[in-house]
């Protein structure tokens, strides 16, 4: 058994490493994994798109459920088998048509696509660690009270 989850981690590891992948830089709008090397240019306030982008992700990006049900589900099995999809879906940008923008010529301007796939990257990853933890949590919870008995 011991030697099943030893290779069974290395395995999967391996996997981890293709979310990685850079993406075309050659295309007009930001796709996933770009934002992270996007430099903001500076505007006034009422015309700061990557704000605005910002804004809107936090108001319409809603699809980050399957990542974070996932993890919680096997979190609550197995904390450490939690942490793999923890670190994969985490590490991973979410997909262009899962980010729900309201306005597709809007999405089609660099600084407003960076600004919103970066706070839906950011809101995805704090729902999925956030759900981690809750599945921690609450498998520590069911080991002590079946412990306890």
């Amino acid at each position: 058994m011991k030697r099943f989850i030893i290779l069974s981690f290395f395995t999967l590891m391996g996997t981890v490493s293709y979310a990685q992948i850079p993406a075309d830089t050659t295309s007009k709008p930001v796709t996933s994994g770009q934002t992270e090397n996007y430099v903001r240019p500076v505007v006034a306030p009422e015309e700061d798109l990557f704000l605005k982008g910002e804004i809107d992700a936090s108001r319409h990006y809603k699809k980050h459920k399957a990542a974070s049900g996932g993890t919680f589900a096997l979190s609550f099995i197995s904390p450490l088998l939690g942490l793999i999809p923890a670190i994969a879906c985490s590490a991973t940008s979410p997909k262009v048509e899962n980010l729900g923008y309201p306005d597709q010529q809007l999405f089609l301007k660099r600084e407003y696509a960076a600004g919103y796939t970066h706070k839906a990257k950011k809101m995805k990853k704090g729902k999925v660690w956030r759900n981690w933890a809750l599945g921690l949590g609450a498998n520590l919870i069911f080991v002590l009270i079946t412990s306890a008995k």
